[in-house]
């Protein structure tokens, strides 16, 4: 199951790449959404950027995710080793004193103080998880609240494509004039297809 979310983490973090250099025409509707953006990044981080077609930022955004996924899994996977070492420290030292009916107390000591530092071990452990489970948390929240600003700014534009040609010309101005006059004219031509 790991091997499978893993696949998917990486799979669609090079979708972006492969749909940047794609180049089809979609048709795409005047009716533009900014929750459809929300709801694709719910989904999957950086769906909706990628929706919005901002590919840097989407791309972005699903590599800092998958960072942090990964991290998140090698913390579990390392709190589990540290719950297995502390456990078998505390059988240790039960077997011990159980075993021997008049114990060493060096010993005693040792596999108390062997107890208590994997104890330490795996509260550090827990620690980090916590704060590495925090920072995918803000950053979760963090990148829906930026898709869904995208989105307000992503409804507002225009969704045809084409080119947009200005040309503005100036005069120049005479190092004895005060005023700068500009004249010219302003050339807008936009083909929209």
């Amino acid at each position: 199951m790991k091997k499978f979310f893993l696949f998917c983490i990486f799979f669609f973090g090079l979708i972006s790449i492969h749909s940047q250099e794609q180049v089809t025409v979609s048709p795409e509707t005047k009716d533009r959404s900014r929750w459809d953006l929300v709801w694709r990044s719910a989904v999957l981080p950086g769906w909706g950027l990628l929706h919005a077609k901002e590919y840097r930022k989407a791309r972005f955004t699903m590599i800092v995710t998958s960072i942090l996924v990964l991290s998140e899994l090698k913390g579990h996977k390392e709190e589990v080793e540290r719950k297995q070492e502390f456990e078998n420290s505390r059988n240790l030292f039960i077997l011990y004193s159980n075993f021997y009916p008049q114990p060493d107390p060096g010993m005693i000591t040792f596999l108390a103080n062997y107890q208590h530092s994997k104890q330490d071990d795996l509260e550090g452990v827990r620690s980090r998880n916590d704060l590495r489970l925090a920072l995918l948390g803000a950053k979760y929240i963090f990148q829906l609240a930026y898709t869904y600003w995208r989105g307000i700014k992503w409804e507002e534009e225009d969704n045809t494509s084409g080119f947009d040609l200005n040309i503005r010309t100036y005069a120049q101005s005479d190092a004895r004039d005060q005023v700068r006059d500009t004249f010219g004219m302003d050339l807008r031509y936009r083909f929209n297809f």
